[in-house]
């Protein structure tokens, strides 16, 4: 068995990057300190046998009440730690993860790519939804912003929880990773965000 095998067979979280009508979707909530809102990945843990694509389609659907069609990008990356090297991986899968993170001496975390069937809206395990165009997402991994200022900007979210809007928006690492796919996998980005939008 191959390391990227294993890796799936032993992936304890998995999530996906939504697609939706050109927009990537992430939840977005008060950070534990509750002095920032994080910008989260939807996605969590794997339950059960579920492989790691039937946790993220489960959890994408708990956090934000959608129904999700898979893709597969025709690349995979590696990292061993968020601040490690990147490596690009071969897998044979039908539906393969757009990124794998972690090492046989810790927990994997694979994210997908997705298109969203319908608009998405947060759900009972989410206060919020945030949907980010690339440029959005070039803005908040590249410098501080709050999410009032976000909003004055025709930003687009979907609230459900009461929280201080005046907050700096906190990207989390699987947001900063799509910062950087963006840039060096941009014409394969292009063409799915033009996808979704049809």
């Amino acid at each position: 068995m191959n390391e990227m095998d294993y890796a799936l067979e032993n992936t304890r979280t998995a999530g996906a990057y939504i697609l939706y009508k050109g927009f990537f979707v992430f939840q977005v909530g008060p950070t534990q300190n509750g002095d920032k809102l994080g910008v989260v990945r939807l996605g969590g843990h794997r339950e059960n046998e579920e492989n790691p694509l039937d946790t993220a389609i489960r959890e994408v659907f708990e956090e934000s009440a959608i129904k999700v069609n898979p893709v597969n990008f025709p690349v995979t990356y590696h990292l061993n730690g968020w601040n490690g090297r990147v490596h690009k991986v071969r897998m044979t899968g039908e539906i393969n993860p757009i990124l794998i993170k972690g090492n046989e001496g810790e927990a994997y975390s694979v994210m997908y790519l997705a298109f969203a069937n319908h608009k998405p809206k947060p759900s009972s395990e989410s206060q919020g939804l945030i949907f980010l165009s690339p440029k959005e997402i070039a803005l908040i991994c590249s410098r501080e912003i709050t999410f009032n200022a976000f909003l004055r900007q025709n930003g687009v979210a979907k609230i459900k929880g009461d929280f201080n809007k005046n907050l700096v928006l906190e990207p989390f690492p699987q947001l900063l990773f799509l910062a950087k796919l963006l840039k060096q996998e941009q014409n394969h980005m292009e063409k799915f965000i033009e996808l979704s939008k049809q």
